[in-house]
Formats: C-alpha cells, sequence, structure tokens
C-alpha cells in the first residue's frame, strides 16, 4: 500500500514527469475546492491557506511547475504551512534556482520565518551558494543576531567545514561577528591553529582586528604562531592594526592569501 507520500511523488519516465490516478485524484479535488463547500466563509480561507501550501511545498519538492502554478491560482504564494513553512523555504532548503526564480517572480517573499530561520539561512545551512547568492542578489538577508550567527561560523571552524563558511560569507553577513565574549570565527582559527581555515577567513573578508571581551584580538592570540602571523604580517600589524584604519585602507589592498 502507498504511503501519503508515495502517492504525491511523480513519477519519471523517460525523463518526462507523470503522476498516477491517486495524485491526480487528490490534486483535482483540492483545485476545484468541493471538499469546502458548506462551511463559513472563514473556515474555508482558513483550509485553503492552510492545506494548499502544504501540497505547493510537495509541488516543490517534486520540482513540479504545472501542479504549483494551479495551486498559487488558489492561494497567496507566501501563504504558510501549519509549521510556518512556504513553498520558498522548501526550494531555499533544496537549492532549487529554477525553483527559487520561479517563486520570486511570483512574489514570493523571502523575509518569512519558518521556526526563527528564513529562506536566505536555508539555502546557507544546506550549502547551495548559488542559492545563496541568488536571494542576496534580491536583497535578502539572514534574520538572525549577530551573536548566533557569530557562534555558527564558530562551530564551522571547530567542524573544518570551508564549504558552509563560504555560504556565509556569499550570503554578507558580517565575517567578523562576536559571539557573547567577543569572540570570532578568526579567534577560533587562530586558537585552533587552523592555517586552511584562516586563509578561507581572510579570502572572505573576515579580519584579525576584533577585540574580546578581554581586549585580546586574533592577532594577539597569534603572536607565537609564526605560520599565522605571517599571514597578518605587515597588513594587521603595520599597515592596519585596527579594525578602523583597516576599513579606512581596504579598498587600497590588493592581496591574495
Amino acid at each position: 500500500m502507498q504511503s501519503q507520500e508515495d502517492i504525491f511523488n511523480p513519477l519519471i519516465i523517460n525523463g518526462v514527469v507523470t503522476r498516477d490516478k491517486d495524485f491526480l485524484h487528490k490534486l483535482g479535488k483540492v483545485l476545484k475546492l468541493d471538499w469546502i463547500v458548506g462551511k463559513s466563509f472563514k473556515m474555508r480561507r482558513s483550509l485553503i491557506n492552510r492545506i494548499i501550501p502544504s501540497f505547493a511545498c510537495l509541488a516543490v519538492k517534486n520540482n513540479d511547475f504545472i501542479a504549483l502554478s494551479g495551486l498559487l491560482e488558489k492561494t497567496e504564494v507566501s501563504h504558510r504551512t501549519y509549521d510556518d513553512s512556504t513553498a520558498l523555504h522548501t526550494a531555499c532548503e533544496l537549492g532549487n534556482i529554477d525553483m527559487i526564480k520561479f517563486l520570486l517572480s511570483k512574489g514570493a517573499s523571502h523575509h518569512l520565518d519558518h521556526r526563527g530561520n528564513c529562506p536566505l539561512y536555508m539555502a546557507v545551512k544546506n550549502r547551495h551558494h548559488h542559492a545563496v547568492s541568488l536571494l542576496h542578489f534580491n536583497g535578502a538577508t539572514v534574520t538572525k543576531p549577530p551573536v548566533t550567527i557569530a557562534m555558527e561560523m564558530i562551530q564551522v571552524i571547530q567542524i573544518k567545514d570551508h564549504r558552509l563558511l563560504l555560504a556565509w560569507a556569499i550570503a554578507g553577513v558580517d565575517m567578523d561577528a562576536q559571539d557573547y565574549n567577543g569572540r570570532t570565527a578568526m579567534h577560533e582559527a587562530v586558537y585552533l591553529g587552523d592555517v586552511f581555515m584562516i586563509r578561507k577567513l581572510l579570502e572572505y573578508g573576515a579580519t584579525p582586528l576584533m577585540k574580546d571581551v578581554w581586549g585580546q584580538t586574533a592577532v594577539d592570540d597569534a603572536q607565537n604562531k609564526a605560520a599565522i602571523m605571517a599571514l597578518f604580517e605587515p597588513i594587521f600589524t603595520v599597515h592596519c592594526p585596527t579594525k578602523e584604519a583597516y576599513l579606512l585602507c581596504e579598498p587600497k589592498l590588493s592581496v591574495r592569501y
């Protein structure tokens, strides 16, 4: 016996998306809306706004533009499912560029949160670089507090996930974001002696100049680590020893790490 989810999965035969009778029957009933006859207007509107978005998310998962187009004729593109997800959240989680473009063209909002996670964050966490770039180009931002972003990037350094670090950078977040102790991803990379991740951080715009609550910068922490100091000198020790100085001279710098 087919599961509920299997019913909605399309069959792909020779590259063509088809559907079995169960799917067509259920989709047809949803689109005809016969099942809400007799209910109050408020109840009808509530059911439509909650159930159809769930079908829309399934259509996104199946990369099914035809079914999605039909569903969007019955509801707003940014209406949420029972758990506050939207079709755009699903597309971003999957990194489906064509689906993201389609939903944005239909007016999907990239500001809505799903359990505190905006669509851009879903793309970042799943390392979908092209999706992150597209959303950022369209004005999307990660709607999490800077301290939370800092903590997540510090974890990225700890697990040495350079692809996730790149996703954060493409999203346009502050690569010098600080946690509750003023520590940055660069502080953590220096502490771990991870030259590779330090190179990546520098490449993505981070600096070793932020002071933590103890007044220490990553440059201070690296004083006895020659290989790391070689990456910081002379830019961050002589030319631009403070973040303020670095921001003033950054346009003039052309350095490869």
